[in-house]
């Protein structure tokens, strides 16, 4: 009942000083918004990050040809990732679903009749890629085993090459012609984007196609892998990399990484991140909390008539203890919801300037309201006013009666 009664004295004192007790809230308010905020927005990175993860599946492995610089001078006849090493993570590895390699090329001027393109990206794939991407067909068919079998002239091409490239946008069975060779499209690739790279541009042409008929060689960029269903990612990943350092012999000229992994550390990465913003931000919680403590020191001076006739009529320092503070704690609550509430209006903003760039994909960057995050960080608040409230509300109690009811 005299907690309920001081909650209430404490908004009728707000009522009554506005501006001093906004000018006294500003640190918490702007503290509170400010961790509110950052959580909002990290939390909003890491859905991102994890939605374009699943793209590609979290229990996709990937091999890099990565010996670095002191690995250089002692790689022998080792050059890169070839077909040879494809075939040996087949015959080595148990377990493992799909084994993918990825020729990559660099840009091209592509031509179909007077219409060209200068900027189209070329890539070599087996049947498997278009699975381990979860790339999806806007019509037509991906590169088939038969097809790299047999060196096809054909290719799968994205989304923008077959709208300018093809105004009418009829690009099945068509000849499209770059440097030193011609492919016959046989499908057409939906969007998709990934960390700001998208297939909109790529010609996948079958990868037996781009070695002996195009690039020359059997140098890949990459080796994507999946386990097959009921194999532990991680135990995988440590075949494929013994695997790999017996091929080498026991030099660490290769990187594998799982989709699973590599998210795990970005996530790691966010939270520290937030953490540490955070706990900057929350300084300013600090800051508000001395205001606080200054406001209320100045209350008790302007009261201490007040409290010296409550003290005469029978109530006890305990009461007036309570009383200043669940004042100073009410008054640094309040700076918290209104710091909630901006902190919720500016995650709208940021999504909605976000989804009308498209950025960092297309519908923005959802920044969820972490409600739970937010409590505590009010809650905090609260209890940072009544941290530095003690003291004011110490020296109230402790008045004397008699000499509070003199004082001018």
């Amino acid at each position: 009942m005299q907690i309920g009664q001081s909650i209430l004295v404490a908004l009728e004192m707000l009522r009554l000083h506005k501006l001093r007790a906004f000018l006294t809230m500003l640190g918490v308010i702007i503290g509170v918004m400010s961790v509110t905020i950052i959580v909002m927005v990290g939390n909003g990175f890491q859905a991102y990050m994890s939605d374009q993860f699943k793209g590609f599946g979290a229990d996709t492995i990937y091999v890099f040809f990565d010996p670095g610089r002191r690995m250089r001078e002692s790689m022998g006849s080792v050059e890169g990732l070839t077909m040879n090493d494809v075939e040996f993570l087949r015959e080595r590895v148990a377990g493992l679903e799909f084994v993918s390699p990825l020729a990559q090329g660099g840009t091209e001027k592509v031509s179909f009749g007077d219409q060209t393109v200068d900027n189209a990206s070329t890539r070599g794939v087996d049947e498997s890629f278009f699975i381990l991407n979860s790339f999806k067909l806007h019509e037509g068919r991906n590169v088939a085993e038969k097809d790299i079998d047999e060196l096809a002239n054909v290719c799968v091409i994205g989304e923008e090459l077959r709208d300018r490239l093809f105004p009418d946008k009829q690009a099945l069975g068509k000849w499209i012609s770059m440097r030193g060779i011609t492919l016959e499209v046989i499908g057409v690739l939906k969007k998709s984007d990934a960390f700001g790279d998208s297939n909109a541009r790529h010609i996948y042409m079958p990868l037996s196609t781009f070695h002996k008929k195009y690039m020359g060689g059997n140098k890949l960029m990459m080796i994507s892998m999946k386990p097959k269903a009921g194999v532990v990612v991680e135990d995988a990943m440590n075949r494929v990399w013994e695997a790999m350092m017996l091929r080498s012999g026991n030099k660490r000229l290769y990187r594998v990484d799982s989709n699973e992994s590599i998210l795990a550390t970005i996530n790691g990465v966010l939270d520290g991140a937030k953490v540490l913003l955070a706990a900057i931000a929350a300084l300013s919680l600090l800051v508000g909390g001395i205001g606080i403590m200054n406001i209320m020191l100045v209350s008790v001076t302007e009261r201490t008539k007040e409290i010296g006739l409550r003290k005469a009529v029978g109530a006890p320092a305990k009461s007036v203890l309570t009383q200043f503070l669940v004042e100073s704690g009410t008054l640094s609550l309040v700076g918290g919801l209104i710091g909630m509430g901006i902190a919720w209006s500016l995650g709208l903003v940021v999504t909605a300037l976000t989804a009308a760039s498209n950025w960092p994909a297309a519908g923005g960057l959802a920044t969820p309201f972490p409600l739970y995050s937010a409590l505590a960080a009010a809650g905090f608040s609260a209890l940072i006013g009544m941290v530095f409230g003690l003291y004011p509300a110490l020296s109230a109690a402790k008045l004397d009666p008699i000499v509070a009811l003199r004082r001018e």
